[in-house]
């Protein structure tokens, strides 16, 4: 037998079909003695056949050389062993699957728990469903499976983290949903009697979780049930039997109500309230019919006993009906109706008060738009704030509609009788309003943070023909103001960085100045900037990494261009050069060790592969242009090699792929042509089984 590094390998695919029904991929060796020509010939010629010559000088197996794809076939993926040269259709059972990365993570709002899924038969079809402590890393001594071999189409946690649902397909494709406390014990399941499996949906939790809904398909439509999470008694209405489609479905911020605008079969809209909380027996169903409805939207009162429905009439102006809700009160009675403008008032948004006195919300006036408060007390509305210069970006009312934890304050910009600029902190009713900039000739950006504890403002002053730039910062109640000389630069793109889940109190932003590009690291609790990059051709891609603590971002210096990573306190930690120099669309992975990356750029509009040394001196190379590729590459464990997927019919990440596998310094190592694959997303390199 001739020895491994005496041998020359080829791939090719066997005609026939092995006893198992599993197709293969095999590596055939040729010895290098009297014919060595004719045995070359005979494997480029193979090659040709296959889509490509593939050599090796491996000596040794490799624990880590084994790249498990999902494939197009139900329960059965595609095994590549880089030892062997082999790519089997495997249908085995995963032995461990907690060798794989999470496909999916859900932590409880107490951030005491976390569920995720991991591949149960294969990467593609079927995964179990665990819960364990947050422990930061998964522990397998510590996880309970909740289900397993099953489609999960949706995990949610309680608002209170106490209780775990989730909505799954068994192993029959017969649908469930599940409900368990937080750590995974007590779970009951409860089969959904529905024909059309695929059309399950999860519509929320109420407030306090006493109750959640669910959406499924019966023969005669669409039925949304509502099941009380202490005993899953099940809550129906004859009026949501059918139900073709629900849109705008909102649960109230208290109580147990919950609110949707539904279509029925002869295109009538009617505006549907379910009152969990009642006290008729079971609960009650308000219904009430709806004009003709243009993006509409539907929000809640914080206090549940309001709700407010925004809409395009016939004449596409904005209007606003703002409803009471209570009980045996047979539908949502209205109380006000007012037009906010017409088809050019944009945004037409509106919010309620924090104490749900008050509606506030836009109005068109010539020229511009008033801020407006309808307060519920006297049914009358109030201009707070006149002649309010808004831009799209800092739309306050549309955060606070929008946010999941509305700090009901506002910073609110306008031109005053002196034709300057000022922005005001303040409720939603007017109150408690704080004076944070005057004397501005622009207000370029109005930002709050995550969490909703900071408004920042970039804003600049011109006197004569100099221009002064400034940040302004401050609580949202408009104590700790602080205001840093920004100079002359344009935001560009802005990340506020969270770590451990909260918001740190910095961010980092990419910046123009003139025709230059900057990056900058702002603490907002000390007012300190640290400089990253500046006086670049390009900057952008802004990104954080919370569990390494590090910042990412993309430059272009002139032909010169790459990545940096740096720490929070300033020092970068890495770079890797584009060979290319370009940055065009950029994607990037790094090797587990970091010493190499493999990147997607553009290239002239052309897709292109790269790879590189860290280091500003790292060298690189340009693999391939012009290949469609399908992000990102992926690296083995030991960093040595990473696969590459390039789409053979432009189908996404379903379809017909080539795989490549390269060394870390580019060298082709391998290619197996036209192997269907579901999913691309669905790859892991893992030890052979």
């Amino acid at each position: 037998m001739p020895s491994e590094s005496s041998a020359l390998r080829c791939a090719t695919i066997k005609g026939s079909v092995d006893d198992d029904d599993r197709p293969r991929m095999y590596l055939y060796r040729f010895n290098f003695r009297p014919f060595w020509l004719t045995a070359l010939a005979l494997c480029l010629g193979m090659s040709a056949l296959v889509g490509g010559t593939v050599l090796s000088a491996r000596s040794a197996p490799d624990a880590f050389a084994c790249l498990r794809i999902g494939g197009n076939m139900p329960a059965r993926d595609w095994l590549l062993d880089f030892n062997s040269g082999v790519l089997t259709a495997d249908a085995r059972p995963l032995t461990d699957p907690f060798s794989y990365a999470p496909q999916n993570t859900w932590t409880s709002p107490d951030g005491r728990y976390i569920a995720y899924t991991l591949p149960d038969r294969s990467l593609t079809r079927r995964f179990t469903l665990y819960v364990q402590p947050n422990s930061g890393a998964i522990a397998p001594q510590a996880a309970r499976a909740m289900v397993s071999d099953s489609i999960v189409n949706a995990v949610s946690w309680s608002p209170d983290g106490a209780r775990l649902l989730y909505l799954y397909r068994d192993a029959n494709n017969v649908p469930h949903f599940g409900l368990a406390s937080a750590d995974g014990s007590n779970a009951r399941l409860v089969r959904l009697n529905t024909p059309r499996a695929n059309e399950i949906a999860f519509f929320g939790w109420s407030a306090n979780g006493a109750h959640f809904a669910i959406g499924t398909t019966e023969t005669f439509g669409r039925v949304l049930t509502y099941y009380e999470s202490s005993s899953l008694r099940a809550k129906t209405f004859p009026l949501i039997a059918i139900l073709p489609y629900v849109e705008n479905a909102v649960w109230a911020e208290s109580g147990q109500r919950h609110a949707y605008l539904r279509t029925d079969q002869v295109g009538r809209t009617r505006l549907v309230v379910a009152l969990l909380d009642s006290p008729v027996y079971g609960g009650e169903e308000l219904s009430l019919e709806m004009p003709f409805l243009r993006n509409a939207r539907l929000f809640w009162s914080p206090d549940g006993n309001y709700l407010a429905l925004r809409y395009n009439d016939e004449n596409l102006n904005w209007q606003l009906i703002v409803y009471a809700i209570a009980p045996r009160s047979f539908q949502p009675r209205p109380i006000a109706q007012f037009t906010q403008g017409g088809r050019l008032l944009f945004p037409a948004s509106a919010a309620w008060s924090a104490d749900s006195s008050t509606l506030t919300y836009f109005r068109e006036r010539r020229g511009g738009r008033d801020l407006v408060a309808f307060r519920l007390a006297t049914g009358q509305s109030e201009v707070l704030v006149e002649r309010v210069m808004l831009a799209q970006q800092n739309d306050f009312l549309w955060a606070i509609e929008n946010s999941t934890r509305p700090t009901r304050r506002a910073a609110v910009p306008f031109i005053d009788e002196r034709g300057q600029i000022g922005v005001d902190l303040m409720n939603l009713d007017g109150s408690e309003r704080v004076p944070l900039v005057r004397g501005a000739t622009d207000v370029e950006n109005v930002l709050w943070s995550p969490d909703g504890s900071l408004a920042l403002i970039k804003w600049q002053r011109r006197e004569f023909l100099n221009s002064a730039h400034f940040l302004t910062w401050a609580r949202t109640d408009g104590t700790a103001q602080r205001t840093i000389n920004a100079e002359e630069f344009a935001l560009d793109q802005v990340l506020w960085l969270r770590e451990g889940g909260q918001f740190s109190g910095k961010l980092v932003y990419t910046y123009t100045a003139l025709t230059r590009y900057g990056v900058e690291l702002l603490d907002l609790k000390t007012g300190v900037r640290r400089t990253l990059a500046r006086n670049l051709t390009k900057a952008q891609s802004l990104a954080f990494d919370s569990a390494a603590r590090l910042l990412q971002f993309w430059w272009l210096d002139g032909q010169r261009g790459g990545v940096d990573g740096f720490s929070l306190d300033g020092v970068r930690r890495y770079r890797y050069r584009s060979p290319s120099g370009s940055i065009d669309t950029p994607q990037l992975a790094r090797s587990p060790d970091g010493r190499y990356a493999a990147m997607y750029v553009r290239i002239s509009g052309s897709p292109a592969l790269q790879v590189v040394a860290e280091g500003d001196q790292g060298e690189g190379r340009v693999i391939w242009v012009g290949k469609q590729p399908m992000p990102p590459p992926l690296w083995s464990a030991d960093g040595e090699r990473f696969a590459a997927f390039v789409s053979l019919n432009n189908s996404g990440l379903f379809g017909v792929f080539s795989v490549e596998v390269y060394a870390k310094d580019g060298e082709l190592l391998y290619t197996y042509p036209q192997v269907p694959l579901r999913s691309v997303s669905e790859a892991l390199w893992t030890r052979c089984e």
